[in-house]
């Protein structure tokens, strides 16, 4: 959008929804750390994800790319060695643009859109990771299954917690949630 014209409405709408998921996906994740479940759980995807159903696709990157810059330079995670930090952030932009083009602009259901962007990004995760295990010297296709395989429990705790939580506000705020 061109800087003379005026914020939409929705515009308006959603700069506060992106701060909210952006908040959470900062605070949320180093609750998870502190139990040594941060890596398993996957909690910075959660509140990108929710979010992520409920803006347009520019609302999304910008919270996909807030979340992970704002939690390094707070806590340090997702570290920069290793680079930690550049896959998260391409994976939870990824999923973002995914989930927010499907729910948000094509109005398909929550499923579909949940469930593509965590296949999408499982897949581009075990790419991104084969192509970096060899740089640091390790082998690439155990490295790349074990960093895939440990995010199984937070794809569960995804699948349960998201479709429940978006149900959840739909009944507390029609007007926010699409059916």
């Amino acid at each position: 959008m061109p800087m003379s014209e005026p914020v939409a409405k929705s515009d308006l709408r959603q700069i506060p929804l992106t701060a909210m998921f952006a908040a959470l996906g900062v605070v949320l994740p180093p609750v998870f750390h502190i139990f040594g479940l941060g890596v398993t759980f996957l909690p910075m995807f959660l509140p990108v994800m929710m979010g992520s159903m409920l803006v347009s696709w520019r609302y999304a990157m910008v919270l996909a790319i807030i979340c992970p810059l704002t939690s390094w330079l707070i806590t340090g995670m997702p570290p920069l060695v290793p680079p930690l930090l550049p896959i998260v952030m391409s994976e939870l932009i990824l999923t973002a643009l995914i989930i927010s083009i499907l729910r948000v602009h094509l109005n398909r259901p929550v499923w579909l859109a949940l469930i593509t962007a965590i296949i999408v990004d499982r897949l581009f995760l075990y790419f991104l990771v084969t192509l970096l295990a060899g740089w640091f010297h390790l082998e690439p296709m155990v490295f790349s299954i074990a960093m895939v395989a440990a995010g199984i429990p937070g794809i569960i705790l995804q699948l349960l917690v998201i479709p429940l939580a978006l149900k959840l506000l739909q009944q507390k705020f029609p007007n926010l949630v699409k059916e």
